[in-house]
């Protein structure tokens, strides 16, 4: 009885683990549209607006890892003394706990350097083509989970059978 019960724990994590694995694929792709969905609306908003870039951050920012990181921007950089927008952005990407790669950071890193620090037209061009590489990240995230996920989950199957072919 109890190895009936061992071997249904070790398959039954093998597929917990290619569940997982799936969905940390599709978090990553959620947490990039977040990202650009409010950067997008930051970028619109500086277009129209004069306001202090704290305020409009903390108007456009959203519930999702997005506005939490806009917000914990805006904190750090009141904090500081309203130093530089680009170190509290830096330091937010860098402490957040988010499902992103090295290269998505990389990009969202980009932001931050750019906001604040052109006149309005170079900043809304530099933006755009930040917006545009943003939108191509989450697509090519958006394809590689839709072929992997499956894999993810059936490899995990597969472990797990296997391991229990072992015992």
């Amino acid at each position: 009885m109890t190895t009936l019960a061992g071997k249904g724990l070790l398959f039954g994590g093998c597929v917990a683990l290619g569940i997982l694995t799936g969905l940390g694929r599709l978090r990553r792709v959620a947490c990039l549209a977040d990202f650009r969905r409010s950067l997008s609306g930051l970028a619109r908003e500086l277009t129209f607006s004069l306001r202090p870039l704290p305020e409009l951050a903390e108007d456009v920012a959203g519930t999702g890892p997005a506005g939490e990181c806009l917000r914990a921007c805006r904190r750090c950089f009141l904090a500081a003394g309203g130093e530089s927008w680009a170190e509290s952005w830096e330091t937010v990407l860098q402490e957040a706990d988010l499902p992103l790669s090295d290269e998505d950071r990389g990009l969202l890193a980009e932001f931050g350097q750019v906001l604040g620090r052109y006149d309005g037209e170079s900043q809304q061009r530099a933006l755009q083509a930040l917006l545009d590489r943003l939108g191509e990240q989450v697509e090519t995230a958006r394809q590689t989970a839709r072929r992997l996920v499956r894999v993810d989950v059936t490899l995990g199957v597969t472990a797990g059978l296997f391991c229990l072919i072992l015992l």
